[in-house]
């Protein structure tokens, strides 16, 4: 992919990047094409996930209609790695400016993270395509909106502590897309490869927030 601009698009079209960290991530390829039918077609597999970089490979293989990417990229080492697998997007908790530099040599999305206004804004100093706030459960939708306000531009991609019932409020926040882990998936039903749960959050939240016909048309036209 050489166009950053296409994940970040995507990215703030579907609204939601689920986030897999589980003990095992062997059954989410079929979990994650699931999904991708009912409408959350963006997914950030982290490298703290046994058989991470695998999962990716094969999501990459396997589901090409999905937008897939790497969580937890702490150093330049995983960046190369996740890259090599075929991760679209890098997401890390922190900012470095060499995982965001090989993203884009490599014409990926960087999504470093920050919490305070001057962590915001030294990542976007530093080319972030997004900026992952974590975790976003200590200032909630209110504290989204309150950096929105000396910094319109940003894409905020927050994270941590995000449920079903939460994620409509940091998008009405202004929130670029929001994260959804294991409240979503649940590791026993990941693990067990009981997906009824996950499933059903997944319809309730597209509905919620009225994206199927958006998602599904953009499939289509990738498809053409």
């Amino acid at each position: 992919m050489t166009d950053r601009r296409a994940p970040v698009d995507w990215i703030g079209d579907t609204r939601v990047i689920v986030v897999v960290r589980a003990s095992d991530a062997s059954r989410y390829v079929e979990l994650a094409g699931r999904l991708g039918e009912i409408g959350l077609d963006v997914h950030e597999i982290t490298l703290t996930t046994p058989g991470a970089l695998e999962c990716i490979a094969a999501l990459r293989a396997e589901q090409p209609e999905l937008l897939v990417g790497a969580g937890t990229v702490l150093t330049a080492e995983d960046a190369h790695e996740a890259l090599a697998a075929g991760a679209s997007f890098i997401v890390s908790p922190t900012l470095d400016a060499r995982i965001v530099a090989i993203a884009h040599e490599a014409g990926a999305m960087a999504i470093p993270g920050a919490m305070t206004p001057t962590e915001v804004h030294a990542a976007v100093r530093a080319g972030a395509d997004a900026v992952k706030i974590f975790p976003a459960s200590i200032g909630g939708p209110h504290y989204i909106k309150a950096l929105r306000g000396p910094m319109p531009d940003v894409r905020f991609v927050p994270t941590g502590g995000i449920s079903t019932k939460t994620a409509p409020d940091y998008l009405a926040a202004g929130a670029h897309a929001v994260c959804l882990g294991t409240s979503f998936l649940g590791s026993a039903s990941l693990e067990e490869g009981r997906f009824e749960v996950p499933l059903r959050q997944a319809e309730e939240l597209i509905a919620a927030l009225g994206q199927r016909s958006k998602a599904r048309k953009r499939r289509k036209s990738d498809a053409r």
